[in-house]
């Protein structure tokens, strides 16, 4: 069962992430085939729960289910990039990396959600350049962004049959 730990925040006006965890990577195909969403959620100890979604996939995955959940504690290259990324100025980073000043909902993307002082929402949509990117807190964004939609992408290939 999903674990859903984020809501909407009418006060800030953006997504705020549930006190029980300091992190949330979120990715989403946008509309495609497989319709794949995934969360890497991280709580105040350093556990991690990933969780991943996808549209009639109960026939070609390992679990045969459309869900798959892994808890564990967290280590190597992502705890690695969030901490660097905690120690940097996040404060500085936008809330939307994106191409244009509204939303199409059928592109893919990502957010990241920080539990920091009052909390930090950063959404970033799929196939944005290096360029997009400039301060060096945005630089190691953009790097901890691409290993992350790796990670997902080798989840998801070990999840199917």
């Amino acid at each position: 069962m999903w674990i859903y730990t984020k809501r909407f925040d009418e006060d800030k006006n953006r997504v705020t992430l549930n006190s029980d965890y300091i992190f949330s990577y979120s990715k989403y195909d946008g509309f495609c085939e497989r319709l794949l969403a995934a969360e890497l959620l991280i709580d105040h100890d350093f556990n991690f729960i990933f969780q991943m979604s996808a549209f009639e996939h109960e026939k070609i995955t390992k679990n045969n289910s459309n869900f798959f959940q892994e808890r564990g504690e967290l280590s190597g290259k992502i705890f690695d990039y969030f901490e660097k990324l905690i120690d940097l100025d996040v404060k500085g980073l936008k809330q939307n990396y994106n191409y244009i000043t509204f939303d199409i909902s059928d592109f893919g993307s990502q957010r990241f959600l920080i539990n920091l002082d009052q909390g930090l929402e950063i959404s970033i949509r799929d196939g944005l350049p290096l360029g997009c990117f400039e301060t060096e807190t945005e630089l190691l964004l953009f790097e901890f962004n691409e290993y992350m939609k790796a990670w997902v992408e080798e989840k998801y290939q070990a999840w199917l049959k």
